[in-house]
């Protein structure tokens, strides 16, 4: 016995391992699915469009890629579709039948009434799918008024089925009669149908009796709950998300391919930072880019983050209008590492999402999408709830599962996947609320089983292998190189685009160390032209610096940039009050300086800070700002004590009045007597604003403060006389 099982065991292990390695092959060979538009009426161009979609996807070098699902749709946004010509539908009918796409499972989407001859490729296609507002034919009535002999073999040859032959024939002959019955001498009680005059049919039929619904001396047209009766259509959907879940295809696959059949020609692009108007403007000048150099692929490296949920939705709209038109570029979607808050709704406005997971034993973690822990925690509890019904919708509208979306934004939601009963491709997610009305509702359509995808109570951002089995990520990569992206869409290596010098220029302005210098050059030239007037250069270089930090901190973009930028105005405004309206150093100047701090400060972000870590952040920000200027101040002192003594900069400098007055003002009328004040003490009768007047003795005299405000009644000193300008000071 021992020598037996010695002997056998080696084989038997051979072949274990044999069928395994089968098995595995089997499951890395798993195709991929593409929905296709059949865009109406249905014309020479059109087919020869569908060709160049089709056949490049059909034909895929890469096993990841290459089609083995085609769902072809026949009723572009949802619109009634009807075609008066039988030569380009047949020849689209014959392609779908043809040796190109054989092996490929065909599907034929209806979701609205499908007349004339576009039924002729909607019954060419293997499996067909209904909606509710479908209607499969008639073919002969408004568009065509009657089928030749060649047109009826024509539409025999893409249906040859015998025993239902008679149903086709009823959409354009009015005469037949229509019943079903069971095949006659079938071993099993296979369901025929035939016309009621055909004696040859009849002879095969027993027990025939009239089919239900469908009236003599009429053509038919056949509605969602009749075409399934007959077998016409296999399955019930009403948007290509369900569709996807009957066959158990990648979510993703819902939307039309954007190359179109074109070859890719990948460029790539790396967001970083956070999610904001800045990175909006600058992502739709490199999409611009990518189109000028007739590119069709973006794969955008997803490094960035934030919490303004509004402008990456906004972005993400961007997006998916760039994946339309004649020069629709695909943009997909590449986590290397993590996509939270911000980043995962960008993602969501891509073609396609891939996430990085390391290959078996290598060292890494894997990518994970859709933190939203940060957002939630700064978010009120109306603006979250306002957020995730406009995030599901687009996720919805871009064909991914809206239950995910809620799982990401709702802690406390338990998500399951249900599988149909009897059918363990047709999978669906929902909440286990939804799933437990769904069991009583419908008792025997699902497995009571369901798998739990997301605990209550637990965060949701799931990583890439769950993200992939979820159809969420349609691709992961073991690596983080964008690279390996572009391979699996048949891509060389991805090029890099230009979006111009402007941007260069602000990313360069928005380095820290950069802003800080630009505020203290822009105070540093500010407080100069107030102390040195008539210098100019450095009020047009204050003025230059302040525009620069704004421009690159916002890019005229943002829901702060108005509120800052009227901040730092107001702040110059109330300083210039306090210099040369109220003299001195008071509330007014206090307030301007920390207005013009603020809205530095504010520049800088997205939205007013709401939590203690913003607060914290805005707080350092100012701190910074504020430094930056008492350094300017004691560089503006030094600038303007010694740039009088510089060579050729002294130029700039009006020349100071000296200390002893000229021969050609001494001659000025009334300057010797100006000059016999010098020293005298008066009373100022009126306020010195610098400018008023003083009483010196019985004499009223005009006279100028030294540069301080002197309220009247006040005791003043002449200490200067320069020709007739007398210069007080308050004593």
């Amino acid at each position: 016995m021992h020598l037996t099982v010695s002997r056998w065991f080696g084989p038997l292990v051979a072949v274990a391992c044999l069928l395994a390695s089968a098995a595995a092959s089997s499951a890395q060979e798993v195709g991929d699915a593409m929905f296709v538009t059949v865009q109406n009426p249905i014309t020479s161009e059109t087919v020869a469009r569908i060709k160049q979609q089709v056949d490049p996807r059909a034909n895929e070098a890469n096993r990841q890629r290459r089609v083995d699902t085609i769902v072809f749709d026949f009723n572009p946004d949802g619109k009634p579709a009807a075609t008066d010509e039988f030569g380009p539908c047949y020849e689209l009918a014959k392609y779908i039948g043809s040796g190109a796409l054989q092996g490929r499972r065909t599907v034929a989407f209806v979701h609205a009434p499908v007349a004339g001859h576009t039924v002729l490729p909607v019954l060419a296609c293997v499996e067909r799918v209904i909606g509710k507002a479908g209607v499969i034919g008639p073919v002969v009535g408004d568009v065509v008024q009657k089928l030749s002999p060649v047109e009826q073999a024509g539409y025999k040859e893409r249906f040859p089925s015998r025993d239902r032959w008679a149903i086709v024939q009823k959409m354009f002959d009015p005469g037949v009669r229509l019943v079903s019955g069971t095949l006659r001498d079938g071993a099993d009680k296979v369901t025929v149908y035939a016309d009621a005059r055909d004696e040859d049919a009849m002879t095969r039929v027993a027990g025939a009796a009239p089919v239900q619904g469908v009236q003599d001396g009429t053509v038919a047209g056949y509605t969602a709950a009749q075409a399934r009766a007959l077998g016409l259509a296999q399955a019930r959907a009403d948007s290509r998300p369900e569709v996807a879940e009957v066959f158990g295809l990648p979510a993703s696959s819902v939307r039309d391919d954007p190359l179109q059949g074109r070859s890719p020609d990948a460029y790539q692009w790396v967001l970083k930072g956070d999610v904001d108007g800045a990175m909006r403007e600058s992502l739709n000048r490199v999409v611009r880019d990518v189109r000028k150099k007739k590119g069709n692929v973006l794969v955008l490296v997803l490094n960035c983050g934030g919490t303004d949920l509004d402008t990456a939705r906004g972005l993400a709209e961007d997006l998916i209008k760039a994946q339309t038109g004649e020069d629709a570029v695909q943009v997909i979607a590449f986590v290397p590492e993590t996509a939270p808050d911000a980043a995962a709704v960008v993602a969501l406005g891509c073609s396609e999402i891939v996430m990085t997971r390391p290959a078996d034993g290598a060292e890494g973690k894997e990518a994970d999408i859709g933190n939203f822990e940060r957002y939630l925690k700064s978010a009120k509890p109306a603006a979250v709830e306002a957020q995730r019904q406009s995030l599901r919708k687009l996720a919805e509208d871009q064909g991914y599962p809206g239950v995910l979306i809620d799982g990401m934004l709702t802690r406390d939601l338990e998500i399951v996947r249900a599988t149909a009963q009897g059918n363990a491709k047709k999978t669906k997610l929902m909440t286990r609320a939804e799933f437990d009305t769904e069991l009583k509702a419908n008792p025997g359509a699902w497995a009571e089983a369901p798998k739990v995808v997301k605990p209550k109570g637990v965060p949701f951002h799931p990583g890439a292998t769950v993200a992939a089995e979820l159809g969420l990520a349609r691709f992961v990569v073991p690596t983080t190189n964008p690279n390996d992206v572009c391979k699996i869409y048949g891509a060389s290596a991805a090029k890099s685009p230009d979006p111009g010098w402007l941007d260069k220029f602000a990313e360069f302005l928005k380095i820290p160390a950069v802003t800080i210098i630009l505020v203290m050059v822009g105070f540093i030239g500010l407080i100069l032209e107030l102390k040195v007037p008539g210098l100019t250069v450095p009020g047009i270089t204050a003025a230059l610096c302040f525009i620069l930090v704004f421009w690159s901190q916002s890019r005229f973009s943002g829901e702060m940039f108005v509120l800052a930028l009227l901040l730092f105005l107001l702040g110059l405004a109330l300083v210039g009050i306090e210099i040369f309206v109220l003299p001195g150093f008071g509330a007014c100047g206090i307030c301007g300086i920390l207005c013009m701090l603020a809205g530095l400060g504010l520049v800088t972000l997205d939205k007013v800070p709401t939590d203690t870590g913003e607060w914290v952040r805005f707080g350092v920000r100012i701190s910074t700002y504020l430094f930056a200027m008492m350094g300017a101040m004691v560089l503006a002192f030094v600038i303007a004590k010694f740039l009088p003594q510089v060579p050729y900069a002294n130029r700039m400098m009006l020349t100071p009045p000296t200390d002893t007055p000229s021969a050609g003002e001494m001659d000025l009328p009334g300057a010797s007597a100006a000059l016999e004040l010098l020293g005298a003490i008066g009373t100022a009768t009126t306020a010195l604003r610098p400018a008023g007047v003083v009483r010196f003795g019985d004499k009223f005299v005009d006279v100028v403060s030294d540069g301080g405000f002197i309220p009247s009644g006040t005791r003043v000193q002449v200490i200067t006389v320069e020709g007739t300008r007398i210069v007080v000071k308050e004593v």
